[in-house]
């Protein structure tokens, strides 16, 4: 069976969100006791050429992966990768949805990115069938969606694209058709005007998606929005559809979405009066928001979800975080207020000195996790706390990491494992094959936590050469090689070098830095 996934194959990238690892968190603090990640078994409901799993395959060797697709070619690229990576713990199926019985055994994690809304009734119903009859008893389901009231305004742009691009038959042309439409509309209705505003906010998504005529962003476009079957729904319609097979809701994969930020205490008054339970509540917060996507955790109906959050939870727990101070010189070992900002603009202010120092530390052995028993350690020896407050410095300390990983997964991450990543660059560095393979490919990678980093051309070569056989010497000859065949271009202020003695001096400049930007980036294995 040909599908247009065929002709235009979808991106083949990673999504944090759908990590084994975040599922299990989250189902963690909520009172559930989800399989380990380093030895589960997970099912992914369309995963395309399998960009989503090798990573996860290559970074938990002892759990096992199978992906589904209907598109042949897609499956059949995927498998060629298989045999390149070495890959002995996945495996994809060209298979229909619909064709899945409980005889295809059960998984500890489902993930379904992508499908709900994309596909006919009869196979939505059947991703739920799948989601009862082949998750584990304490097995946890991923599903996204777009969703209601937010997509009101989005099936307006989805469409004005379908109706431009109605008597265009070719992929490619039919993107650059929407693309234009898309542009025209941006031009034409003012940001003062509330659906301009809207429209120049999803502009701005899609920027990344769509930077340049390039086969990535068509299909992102055919795909999510031009697709043929594109059905959001109201979020208490998809609880109800799940309770109807025997699954209740869990979370968001983004954690601190399910908590109402930025409502007034009469606001929250109100909902929960409102609200009798936690479908109405949700419900009622996607009116407010406005929300136009999901990504839901689902678990069996007879698991007992703990709405509150306890500390208890997070004992065994890792942890980690890249914040910075806002000050310069953060005092630690006093009892003053310090600010901690993270990239997405998130700040957690807090006066505890252990904290404090746990915030510092995190940030320094940054990309690795610290399990929550070493950090309390380390950050009581780094204020010199006195013995008789270990059990107050471990509470107000649980208590500032729950806090804030509840406000922004980007102030602090909790996880249930650490992965084989390595903090810096050894004297042979190794990148993972998974992130050399990639390198090849384009200008984004999977790192070691499932995340995109994006590379420089620079960045995007030396990963390549990261195999374990080069020293910094043999690194810079290589480089230098690549620049000779203008495969690297060094420019200073604006002029391109090319003297071959200059260029190695530069070359010999960027090595070290380079690299310790991969292992802060999480590519390097340990």
């Amino acid at each position: 069976m040909r599908t247009d996934y065929d002709e235009t194959p979808y991106p083949s990238l990673s999504y944090s969100q759908t990590h084994p690892d975040r599922l299990a968190t989250i189902a963690t603090l909520l009172g559930l006791n989800p399989a380990p990640v380093t030895a589960c078994h997970v099912l992914e409901l369309g995963s395309a050429a399998g960009g989503n799993l090798f990573p996860l395959a290559y970074a938990l060797p002892g759990s096992r992966f199978v992906g589904i697709d209907i598109s042949a070619a897609q499956v059949e690229e995927g498998k060629a990768l298989l045999d390149r990576l070495g890959l002995r713990n996945v495996s994809l199926q060209q298979m229909n949805i619909l064709d899945i019985t409980p005889a295809f055994g059960q998984f500890d994690y489902i993930i379904a990115h992508g499908v709900y809304s994309w596909v006919p009734p009869e196979v939505r119903e059947k991703v739920m069938q799948v989601c009862r009859d082949n998750l584990a008893p304490d097995g946890i389901a991923y599903v996204s969606y777009n969703s209601y009231p937010g997509w009101h305004m989005m099936r307006t742009i989805r469409d004005a694209m379908l109706y431009r691009t109605r008597a265009v038959s070719d992929p490619s042309e039919r993107a650059t058709q929407a693309r234009a439409m898309l542009d025209f509309m941006a031009g034409a209705i003012p940001e003062s005007n509330a659906f301009g505003a809207f429209l120049q906010s999803y502009m701005r998504f899609l920027q990344g998606e769509l930077k340049g005529a390039n086969a990535r962003g068509n299909a992102f476009l055919l795909h999510d929005e031009l697709e043929e079957v594109n059905d959001p729904v109201y979020f208490w319609r998809f609880a109800r559809h799940a309770a109807e097979h025997g699954l209740q809701y869990v979370a968001e994969a983004e954690f601190a979405d399910v908590f109402p930020k930025g409502f007034s205490d009469q606001v929250m008054q109100t909902l929960q009066g409102l609200s009798h339970d936690i479908i109405e509540l949700e419900q009622y917060l996607d009116f407010l928001r406005s929300r136009m996507f999901r990504q839901t955790l689902l678990c069996h109906d007879n698991l007992n979800v703990r709405r509150t959050l306890g500390l208890d939870r997070l004992r065994g727990m890792f942890v980690a975080s890249r914040v910075k101070p806002a000050s310069e010189n953060p005092s630690i070992e006093t009892v003053s207020v310090e600010q901690f900002r993270a990239a997405d603009g998130a700040t957690l202010s807090t006066d505890h000195p252990v904290s404090k120092a746990a915030l510092l530390h995190l940030a320094q052995v940054w990309p690795r996790a610290v399990p929550v028993g070493d950090l309390l350690a380390v950050a009581r020896a780094r204020v010199n706390a006195v013995p008789d407050r270990l059990d107050d410095d471990a509470n107000d300390l649980l208590a500032n990491l729950l806090k804030a990983y509840t406000y922004s997964s980007q102030l602090v991450e909790l996880h249930t494992f650490q992965p084989p990543l390595a903090g810096e660059a050894s004297e042979r560095p190794i990148a993972s094959a998974v992130a050399r393979y990639e390198a090849r490919q384009g200008a984004i990678v999977a790192n070691l936590w499932h995340e995109r980093a994006h590379l420089t051309p620079l960045n995007r070569q030396l990963v390549q050469l990261l195999d374990g056989t080069r020293n910094r010497s043999a690194l810079l000859d290589s480089l230098a090689a690549l620049a000779r065949e203008e495969k690297i271009h060094l420019k200073v202020d604006g002029q391109p070098i090319t003297d071959e003695a200059r260029v190695r001096q530069l070359l010999e400049g960027e090595l070290e830095q380079n690299l310790q930007w991969l292992a802060r980036a999480g590519t390097l294995v340990g």
